[in-house]
């Protein structure tokens, strides 16, 4: 739906549902202490129509133009449903405690930081969504860094630049789909035009964690009997096994392959499935 040229809105109406809304929200956060956002935007909703009926659009207008971006926006709110269920799954499954066992086991504790962040960016890359890849690689890695007696701020900080980097570039992503789909430009070229930004903050990002884990993380001090009481306890709750690692092998095949990232995300949750039924030991949580 497009406005006509003299329904076009001027800067100022055009600003008032935004600032409106804002107020609503800040409101209800820094006054009534309520942290929930659905009033304030289901208020900005009802705003913004009153504008649209203000220039002369019609509510059967308003509604096909609500229904469009709902449209637009669905593909993407579809991959976040599943990122809860991928991430309990690959840990029942024994897919993240294997990526522990295995990590404290090889990882060196100086390439650490350096080398997480770009495994990060290289699982997010191939699975075009961060928060799944935080919630599985990420987690496996905040467990090896504990181990390693890394702060935990670093290695989230290693595990967010990474991830967030490959999200941002990778073609199966659900924002930097809908960010060129409702501005009208193709995927790739959106992509391209961010690497301007994106490159240079991640080499930025890659010498800091370097310079970090040879110079500012005490590797001396590290406790080993503490990686080794980690590694036992995920041996006895869970099966340790690179059988288990499959599902993310399985995942980053069908990414390269550019396999629809719906077609992605049910097949990642159903192959984990299938090493949890089989293979896990255990129904435990273990506190890193």
């Amino acid at each position: 739906m497009k406005l006509s040229e003299h329904a076009k809105p001027g800067l100022l109406l055009a600003l008032t549902p935004v600032v409106l809304t804002l107020l609503i929200l800040g409101t209800q956060i820094f006054y009534f202490g309520v942290f929930e956002p659905h009033i304030p935007l289901a208020i900005g909703l009802a705003i913004t129509s009153v504008v649209g009926i203000k220039l002369g659009l019609s509510w059967k207008g308003i509604e096909k133009g609500i229904f469009h971006v709902i449209h637009v926006a669905l593909p993407s709110v579809s991959v976040l449903i599943t990122v809860g269920m991928i991430i309990g799954v690959w840990i029942a499954s024994g897919t993240v405690p294997s990526i522990i066992y295995f990590g404290l086991k090889v990882l060196s504790p100086e390439l650490f930081l350096a080398a997480g962040m770009g495994i990060c960016a290289l699982v997010s890359l191939s699975l075009g969504t961060s928060w799944a890849s935080v919630g599985t690689v990420g987690l496996a890695l905040m467990g090896i860094g504990e181990g390693f007696d890394i702060p935990a701020y670093w290695t989230a900080g290693a595990v967010v630049s990474g991830a967030f980097f490959g999200d941002k570039i990778s073609p199966l992503s659900d924002t930097t789909n809908l960010a060129p789909a409702v501005t009208g430009t193709d995927v790739f070229s959106h992509i391209k035009n961010m690497m301007a930004t994106t490159i240079p903050a991640m080499l930025i990002a890659l010498i800091i964690y370097l310079l970090v884990g040879f110079f500012v993380i005490d590797t001396q001090s590290i406790s080993f009997e503490k990686i080794n009481d980690i590694t036992n306890a995920l041996d006895e709750n869970f099966y340790i096994s690179g059988w288990v690692l499959l599902p993310a092998l399985i995942v980053m095949g069908l990414a390269i392959k550019k396999i629809s990232s719906h077609a992605i995300t049910i097949r990642r949750r159903f192959s984990g499935r299938g090493n949890g039924n089989d293979c896990s030991r255990a129904e435990s949580t273990i506190n890193f």
